[in-house]
């Protein structure tokens, strides 16, 4: 994986997976408490466009525009805008992504999301 961002939660690219065009998708890479990795995006085009259209949803919510919080987390609570992504449910329901989400494989948290993002079971 290529890093391009790092904080709580880092993005990274995964070049093994570039389409014919050199795009790489992009995975969410938790390091807090378990380590996880989630797909995001088909290319980090794609991700900028979703995580911006997340921040909209965001800012939208009363409780946000209120104190400045919001309960909802990326990725998780943007599986509807993630599902847009057809590359990225391709690429998600053919298990490309299998090796790098192993840890969490058995979760039931991760479970539910998968199936909502590309609506087939992980």
């Amino acid at each position: 994986m290529i890093v391009f961002g790092s904080d709580l939660y880092t993005y990274a690219t995964v070049p093994r997976l570039a389409d014919e065009r050199g795009r790489q998708p992009v995975v969410q890479v938790d390091t807090y408490e378990e380590p996880y990795i989630l797909p995001v995006a088909s290319n980090v085009d794609r991700f900028f466009d979703t995580y911006s259209r997340f921040l909209e949803v965001v800012v939208a919510e009363p409780d946000y525009q209120q104190t400045g919080d919001s309960d909802l987390l990326f990725p998780w609570d943007a599986t509807e805008l993630l599902a847009r992504d057809e590359r990225l449910v391709e690429l998600m329901r053919s298990r490309c992504f299998d090796d790098l989400m192993k840890n969490k494989k058995t979760s039931e948290d991760v479970r539910h999301w998968f199936e909502k993002v590309c609506g087939a079971p992980l």
